[in-house]
Parts: C-alpha cells; sequence; structure tokens
C-alpha cells in the first residue's frame, strides 16, 4: 500500500504516552504512514511501541540515543515514494491528534501552500502560559522573533513540535543537525529555498520536566547560537 502522507515521530523514553499517542494517530490516520523513530530509549517505551497493532505502523529501533535532529532525518528515509506532505509531531502527548489533521487539511485550501507548522502561540490562552511557565512562553517567542529576523518569515512559534512540508523539498533539504537546533535548521532550510511557512493555531498542553519534559534552557542557548552564526551563511 502507498500513502500519500508520512508521519514521523522521535520518541525517547516515553514509556508513558507512546503507546496512546502512536496508536491513536496510527487509528486516526489509517491512510498515513506512520513512522516511529525509537531513539535509543531506556525505559520501556519501544516494548509499548510493540504493542500497537497497526498496518500503518513502522518502527525504526536505534541502539543509542543520538538526539531529536537526528532521529526525525532517520524518519525522513523510510518515507513511502509516494507520499505527498510530511508532517512531524511528537510522542509525549502535548499536541492532540485532531490538530495534526488541522495542519494537513491547510494544503487543501491552496494548492501552492508548501510548508506548514502547528502555533501553539497563535491563540494562546493565559491558563496555557501558566502551565508551561512564563520563561519558557517568553524564550520560545524570542527564539521565534530572532528566527523571523534573520530567515525572513512571519511565524508564531518557530520550536513547535508539529512541522509539515510536502515531500518533493526533501532531496533539497540539508539537514544534518542532530539535537533540538534541527528546528531552527528547518526553518533555515525552508527559507534558504524560498518557502514561506504557513501556520494553523493548534492546542497544547505542556507538561513539566518532572513529567519528562526533554527540552531544557541550554538547550535554547544552543538554539540562540545557531541562529546568530546562521547570519553568516
Amino acid at each position: 500500500m502507498s500513502y500519500k502522507t508520512s508521519i514521523i515521530i522521535p520518541c525517547f523514553n516515553e514509556e508513558k504516552t507512546v503507546y496512546m499517542v502512536v496508536s491513536n494517530i496510527c487509528n486516526q490516520f489509517q491512510e498515513s504512514k506512520v513512522i516511529v523513530v525509537d531513539d535509543g530509549s531506556t525505559d520501556n517505551s519501544y516494548i509499548e511501541l510493540k504493542k500497537i497493532e497497526s498496518k500503518n505502523l513502522y518502527l525504526i529501533k536505534l541502539e543509542n540515543n543520538q538526539g531529536k535532529g537526528n532521529a526525525m532525518r532517520k524518519g525522513l528515509e523510510s518515507i513511502d515514494d509516494g507520499s505527498e506532505i510530511v508532517i512531524f509531531t511528537d510522542a509525549d502527548d502535548e499536541i492532540a491528534p485532531k490538530d495534526i489533521q488541522k495542519v494537513l487539511n491547510q494544503y487543501k485550501k491552496d494548492i501552492d501552500i508548501v510548508a506548514v507548522f502547528g502555533s501553539r502561540f497563535k491563540q494562546i490562552s493565559l491558563n496555557t502560559i501558566f502551565k508551561m511557565g512564563i520563561h519558557r512562553y517568553l524564550a520560545n517567542r524570542f527564539l521565534t522573533i530572532v528566527s523571523n529576523v534573520i530567515f525572513n518569515q512571519n511565524l508564531t512559534d518557530m520550536e513547535t513540535a508539529v512541522k509539515s512540508f510536502r515531500s518533493y523539498l526533501i532531496k533539497d533539504l540539508n539537514l544534518i543537525a542532530n539535537g533540538f537546533d534541527i528546528e531552527p535548521e528547518f526553518v533555515k532550510e525552508l527559507s534558504r529555498l524560498n518557502v514561506k511557512i504557513d501556520e494553523v493555531s493548534i492546542d497544547y498542553e505542556p507538561r513539566s520536566v518532572k513529567d519528562g519534559k526533554k527540552i531544557s534552557f541550554k538547550d535554547g542557548f544552543i538554539t540562540l547560537g545557531y541562529l546568530i552564526n546562521s547570519r553568516n551563511d
């Protein structure tokens, strides 16, 4: 079977959520190839994934943790030749599967749309900001503004986990980042190809570091460094 959409989900130590998230996505998007890349999890994430009995699920097991960027690139190597759209999302249950559909629906509105991000901040409530923490919210907004200035985009959420694009771009995307710096690199590469990125508003249920949040302020500084260095490219 050839799938017109490929959904790529990097996963690292998400045993509490990965079964529910991936099984729901497989069920709701049965005409999509769901590619999950277990990035060297040291918990029971892969065991939970093996329990999912879905014909459209494709599992990749990496022996060692190499970072989100590497996992995303590994996923790109396994999309179907017939896939027209590639979409990334996470296994942490911060984003509802229904919002993946909102992103995909955007392509139906205009055949000229090439890339769509799901924005957590396009329409956001004070309640969500307080849940994620005002410091994290401001850090995200700051990095997005810097990214917009450098890459000439008009995004509200550069670091969103829900990113999508038309698959014909893959051959022209020079993605090499291994860690969370894949986020600005992805925007950089789309911008280099003169792609204007569309956004749709998505719901967001943030979790804390205590609950398994992976990205840290250290990653924020790495992202900022990447953005600053990109000015000279």
